[in-house]
């Protein structure tokens, strides 16, 4: 098929996905636009399986880990389906910090038919039509996962109502589970230690704030921080950039 230059778009799963799907996405781009000046891709506390819709890709598909840092695209046709935090672990069935950091071929979990599947995504002639074929892929496995444990969906929860500002002992109090106990679930299921997914929920939160206050300094406030020099650390320090970097970035 011919590249469908429409940027990067997002698509909302069917209803009985959606505990398990944040979306379905899709990015396509003319070449000589995909540029260094772009925004990175900043850790968000998911996993994605994606697609490279080039014929000549040679890596057809991949497992995205929990990013640690941010990244910078270069390919320029693409459709994926992101995870929620947390919830790739009963796809995968196998403790999910062991993706952390990591792109990993896609065959590794679904053999061939995971090259079949991707020259399929490739034949199809519109979006609708992909994200389609990958609706019904993905709601066949429904029947063959392991519930969440509830505990692990209590202690999400608290940590995206709370904007990643609840301390991690709290959290452990609210569950029943020891700290060290609650870390390595959270490892397991999420790739990323809790401490360090608090940070990713408040940045998350941040970037959706931020161009609703007036100042930095009552941002930082807002969100939990110390002060405004701590936030820009913080956020730096996920990011690659400062905040005016990243908000001037195109």
């Amino acid at each position: 098929m011919t590249a469908i230059i429409d940027g990067y778009k997002e698509y909302i799963p069917p209803v009985h996905l959606q505990l398990y799907l944040d979306c379905y996405w899709s990015y396509a781009a003319d070449p000589a636009t995909v540029s260094l000046n772009k925004k990175p891709i900043i850790p968000d506390g998911c996993i994605d399986i994606i697609f490279d819709l080039n014929h000549t890709a040679t890596l057809k598909s991949f497992v995205v880990g929990a990013m640690t840092r941010p990244i910078l695209n270069t390919k320029t046709n693409l459709i994926g389906l992101r995870f929620k935090s947390g919830m790739a672990y009963p796809f995968f069935k196998i403790p999910v910090h062991a993706l952390t950091g990591l792109f990993v071929d896609y065959v590794e979990f679904a053999g061939q038919e995971a090259n079949r599947f991707s020259n399929q995504l490739i034949e199809l002639e519109s979006r609708e039509d992909q994200i389609f074929l990958l609706n019904n892929k993905f709601v066949k496995k429904l029947s063959n996962l392991n519930p969440v444990e509830p505990q692990m969906l209590r202690a999400l929860s608290l940590m995206q109502s709370t904007g990643g500002k609840i301390p991690i002992k709290q959290i452990s109090v609210e569950v029943g589970w020891s700290r060290q106990h609650f870390t390595r679930k959270c490892l397991n299921y999420t790739g990323l230690a809790p401490k360090f997914l608090n940070r990713i929920i408040r940045l998350k939160k941040i970037l959706n704030k931020a161009e609703k206050f007036s100042s930095w300094s009552q941002l930082s406030v807002d969100m939990g921080f110390h002060d405004q020099s701590h936030m820009i650390n913080d956020f730096k320090g996920m990011t690659g950039l400062t905040p005016i970097q990243f908000f001037s970035r195109s």
